[in-house]
């Protein structure tokens, strides 16, 4: 039995090997033959089903300033909490800002009094990439959903990124000196080797002229936090929101520092960062816990199938399958042929409304396109069929919160698609979000 299973399996390799591989004027039609087209959120809910008992759902987007990204990731996202047992929803914005936010939807004491106070808590450039309409709207749907929960039980809304790390040093020692007086002014003085940089720039010459650093004033701070864990006044929640702030601030510090280096540290101590945080909530919410993370898909998509593992980087994708297995994780992204997206022409600029070239030809953006589908994701779990046929190297787009159309060839990874999600949203056109 043995040996005739043996010869079937050849067999079948064989016939496999010699079959002509999908040329690349085939995949336009192969996208549509696996595509489910939706007409609106509503019908995209359908994608769900594909998602099984995951302990994290990534969802991407290929630009931060695209409306239609932002709105089917909350349609995806309020259908896991709702009725899929989600804990939490974390996002590419910053720590301390969104522990204000998490605040008010969770309902807690001292919490802003309303929708647009807690908005508010968002004040770091680039405004539109978290304080829009869109956003607003899922803020609002969080509060009302957590409104008949017991406290326990509310779903939480985070930040997973290490920028802000003043504010979130001020809040770490806001809590430490709030705990023990002298204990604060040490955490104060510790601090104080970073926060005279409030120009991370400022920091990095210091650095690079002096060959000294504050990473250890950072790792003190972080000591003072935990041994601080058991006070009689400390909250399990305060607790865990000042040490995550001193991670933040310890981080920041590695991620700035790493600039340095001619490497992929710096983006590697972030997308780390970013790991760490959804790991900490996964605890934080104990066995069974379930997140959702929203970030770039050059964040959730796994670096390995990208052009960016290649030149060692990192992130979010990668770190979550390799330390949960890849069958607790599922990740989504989210592309766009044309249309229009805000950003900004330079780091820290006026937010503007620039159009979305159409894709660069023989991009997967430019075969999604090619089937005529307007809007329509396509699933590579459970799929082998598709995902062997797929794989293969090719330009996907991604543009930052700064862009410029005319430098539109550079907005492209080397990727391989089935490798790097677990399914795919496409939409031919379109549109910006919605500021405040």
């Amino acid at each position: 039995m043995m040996k005739r299973l043996l010869t079937l399996t050849i067999s079948l390799l064989l016939f496999f090997t010699l079959l002509p591989p999908v040329q690349a004027q085939d995949i336009p039609a192969l996208l549509e033959q696996h595509a489910v087209s939706f007409d609106d959120d509503e019908s995209l809910i359908a994608l769900i089903e594909s998602i099984s008992d995951e302990r994290l759902v990534l969802m991407g987007e290929a630009s931060h300033g695209t409306s239609e990204f932002y709105k089917a990731r909350a349609a995806l996202s309020k259908e896991l909490v709702k009725n899929h047992g989600f804990n939490y929803i974390a996002v590419e914005g910053d720590w301390p800002s969104f522990a204000r936010i998490n605040a008010y939807v969770k309902q807690k004491p001292n919490a802003p009094a309303d929708i647009d106070e807690a908005m508010e808590a968002i004040d770091r450039w680039p405004l539109w990439m978290w304080k829009n309409q869109e956003v607003k709207e899922l803020v609002e749907w969080l509060y009302e959903f957590n409104a008949d929960l017991e406290p326990s039980e509310r779903v939480g809304l985070y930040g997973i990124d290490v920028y802000d790390n003043l504010s979130a040093m001020d809040d770490v020692l806001e809590w430490v000196q709030e705990m023990d007086g002298e204990k604060g002014r040490a955490a104060s003085s510790a601090y104080s080797c970073m926060t005279r940089y409030p120009d991370p720039g400022d920091y990095i010459r210091m650095v690079a002229q002096s060959g000294e650093d504050c990473s250890e004033d950072m790792e003190e701070v972080l000591e003072i936090v935990r041994s601080l864990e058991h006070h009689r006044d400390a909250s399990r929640w305060e607790f865990f929101r000042a040490e995550h702030g001193a991670k933040v601030a310890i981080n920041a510090e590695k991620h700035y520092r790493a600039n340095l280096q001619q490497s992929a540290a710096s983006w590697n101590y972030r997308a780390s960062h970013f790991y760490l945080t959804a790991e900490r909530l996964l605890d934080y919410y104990g066995p069974g816990s379930r997140g959702i993370i929203w970030a770039h898909n050059t964040h959730i998509g796994d670096a390995r199938a990208t052009e960016m593992g290649r030149a060692g980087m990192q992130n979010i994708g990668q770190l979550s399958r390799e330390a949960l297995g890849r069958d607790e994780v599922f990740a989504i992204g989210l592309g766009t042929y044309t249309g229009d997206v805000l950003a900004a022409s330079n780091w820290e600029g006026a937010q503007q409304q620039m159009e979305t070239p159409e894709a660069r030809s023989g991009s997967w953006e430019a075969m999604m396109e090619e089937t005529g589908i307007e809007q329509f994701y396509v699933t590579f779990t459970n799929n082998s069929e598709l995902k062997n046929a797929l794989d293969r190297w090719i330009p996907h787009r991604a543009i930052g919160v700064t862009f410029n159309p005319a430098n539109e060839e550079g907005n492209y990874v080397q990727t391989v698609l089935p490798e790097r999600y677990d399914a795919f949203i496409f939409y031919r056109n379109s549109g910006v979000l919605s500021p405040l």
